[in-house]
């Protein structure tokens, strides 16, 4: 009988740790399943940060550039989650029509406070929101986040190319004139050239008509004198 109490007790310790480490693994699937992907509501997408219903830099940095939007998104209490946001990714659609997939771990952060919690990412200003995922801490069944306030920046705009392409405009505008200036020029040209035959053709005519008129008188004279001249002898 004594032999068969140490087994007897052996066999309780082994059925404890067999319990025991069933639980822990146990314990340690649920734990690992508690992290679960949730979709943004599908209401909030998509959109750009000026077109957002509604517009605030709140819950984000102080030093954002104006060529930059910012995007903050919410973990409502009805989506029973536990805890905050573990991270957010988004996909948004830059001004090229490309697809870009951003996340609070390279381009934004998780907001640390009371309420409800929030998380945000910062874009290129312009890009558009098509749609975000979040990982978070065992929430209901069929929960989502909202993107509860977008705080818009400037697109860069391309203006700087303007001016510069502006001046060689006006640089092209003086050879008009200069053209123009040569085409009163050739018309000025033209009333010299066309007088002159003018001119040149009735002094030419007076000219000769005289002296014809000279010779014509002169022939007269001789044949006159050589009449005088005859009728002497």
């Amino acid at each position: 009988m004594k032999l068969k109490q140490p087994f007897a007790t052996s066999g309780a310790i082994g059925a404890a740790a067999a319990a025991g480490l069933l639980g822990s693994l146990a314990f340690a699937g649920t734990a690992q399943a508690a992290e679960v992907v949730i979709s943004i509501n599908p209401g909030n997408v998509p959109t750009t940060a000026a077109g957002f219903e509604d517009v605030s830099c709140e819950n984000l940095p102080d030093d954002l550039t104006a060529d930059v939007d910012g995007w903050v998104f919410v973990l409502p209490a009805a989506a029973g989650a536990e805890g905050n946001f573990i991270s957010v990714t988004a996909t948004y659609e830059d001004g090229n029509g490309d697809v870009q997939v951003l996340s609070t771990d390279t381009d934004g952060a998780i907001v640390s406070g009371s309420g409800d919690n929030k998380a945000y990412i910062i874009t290129p200003a312009g890009w558009t929101l098509t749609g975000a995922e979040a990982l978070v801490n065992d929430p209901d069944e069929g929960a989502k986040f909202n993107l509860t306030h977008a705080c818009p920046g400037k697109p860069g705009e391309e203006e700087p190319s303007s001016p510069g392409e502006e001046p060689s405009s006006p640089s092209e505008e003086p050879s008009s004139p200069g053209e123009e200036s040569s085409t009163p020029g050739e018309a000025s040209t033209s009333p010299v050239g066309s007088n002159l035959p003018v001119t040149g053709t009735p002094l030419t005519v007076a000219l000769v008509s005289a002296a014809a008129l000279a010779a014509g008188g002169a022939a007269l004279y001789m044949i006159q004198r050589r009449r005088r001249e005859a009728q002497d002898w």
